[in-house]
């Protein structure tokens, strides 16, 4: 018998078996275990290819959750550096403000002024904050009150001839402030009749002999 034929030695008689493929013992018919060379490498080879490929797991998932978290910090950075939060809470805050001059223009503009009212009055909270409220405001009194003034005139109803009175006296008098022109917007037109509407009041109640009461009103 050849050494070269025999690749298998039976686990239990110990005979050498120089057939290849035999997978049962014919001397002893126990079940054989390939014990040859080529064999145990082609097992070795395996083990390391499923090791490979396990351990390729791991580091590919580690580039992945590194990948991920250098473009969060680059994007954090970025974010920092711009001082994106605070542009974006600006322009949200500016479009805010915008819709609401809108609002108010359009209402002007269609001379709806219970719409206006309900702006510049029962919703004040939130149109005040608005650079051209003060705008609209002093424009719904003008349209609200003179005509109101002169009724009160007509019956002899002096308080509320002062009442409506004083209600346009402190809004011409938020004008000594230059602050005012700073922060608000105006309108030119509105602003000569606001001045205008007060003088003729005045005159009318100094007129009617009220003058000490317009100057505790305007102290």
């Amino acid at each position: 018998m050849e050494n070269n034929k025999i690749t298998q030695i039976c686990p239990g008689c110990g005979a050498a078996i120089p057939e290849q493929g035999t997978a049962i013992c014919p001397y002893c018919g126990r079940e054989l275990i390939d014990l040859s060379r080529e064999h145990t490498d082609q097992k070795i080879e395996e083990v390391k290819r499923a090791q490979k490929k396990t351990t390729a797991v791991p580091k590919r998932l580690g580039l992945v959750v590194a990948a991920t978290l250098f473009v969060l910090f680059a994007v954090f950075a970025l974010v920092l550096f711009l001082d994106v939060p605070d542009k974006i809470q600006e322009a949200r805050m500016q479009g805010a403000m915008d819709k609401l001059s809108r609002d108010m223009e359009k209402a002007y503009k269609d001379e709806d002024w219970d719409q206006l009212e309900q702006y510049l009055i029962d919703e004040c909270e939130d149109y005040i904050g608005a650079p051209d409220y003060f705008l609209y405001r002093t424009a719904w009194f003008l349209h609200t009150y003179p005509p109101l003034f002169d009724e009160a005139c007509q019956t002899h109803d002096t308080e509320e001839m002062l009442w409506i009175y004083e209600t346009l006296a402190e809004d011409y008098n938020m004008r000594d402030d230059d602050i005012f022109f700073r922060i608000y917007e105006t309108d030119d037109t509105i602003e000569a009749a606001l001045k205008e509407e007060v003088e003729r009041e005045t005159k009318i109640l100094t007129e009617e002999g009220l003058e000490d009461e317009m100057y505790k009103l305007r102290r």
